[in-house]
């Protein structure tokens, strides 16, 4: 069986030596995180904000033409408004001049 990210299921039991300690909010924090996600699409227009819960990250889509039309992706709310922030900085949201800052 396939995971929704095309990667294969692994047995449940241990940690392999090899996989590293999961980081991400606990499962309580999903409400939060969705609500996270609401807020932070409101306060940044131009945005659409997902928290996806089957991969515990968030998804940030521009709504303008840029050169990566890809995604940005974080599993936390910090990493994720550097990558907006970024990406404003290369392609700035039509009718402004650079990046539309605001904090959490």
């Amino acid at each position: 069986m396939v995971t929704p990210a095309n990667e294969p299921l692994r047995p449940k039991g241990r940690r392999r030596g090899t996989d590293p300690a999961r980081t991400d909010p606990p499962a309580a924090s999903t409400d939060n995180a969705t609500e996270l996600a609401r807020d932070l699409e409101a306060r940044h227009p131009g945005w659409v904000i997902l928290w996806r819960h089957w991969a515990r990250r968030y998804w940030a889509f521009p709504t303008w033409n840029t050169n990566t039309p890809e995604p940005i992706e974080a599993r936390n709310v910090q990493d994720l408004l550097t990558q907006i922030n970024d990406v404003e900085l290369q392609h700035p949201p039509p009718g402004t001049n650079g990046p539309v800052t605001s904090s959490v």
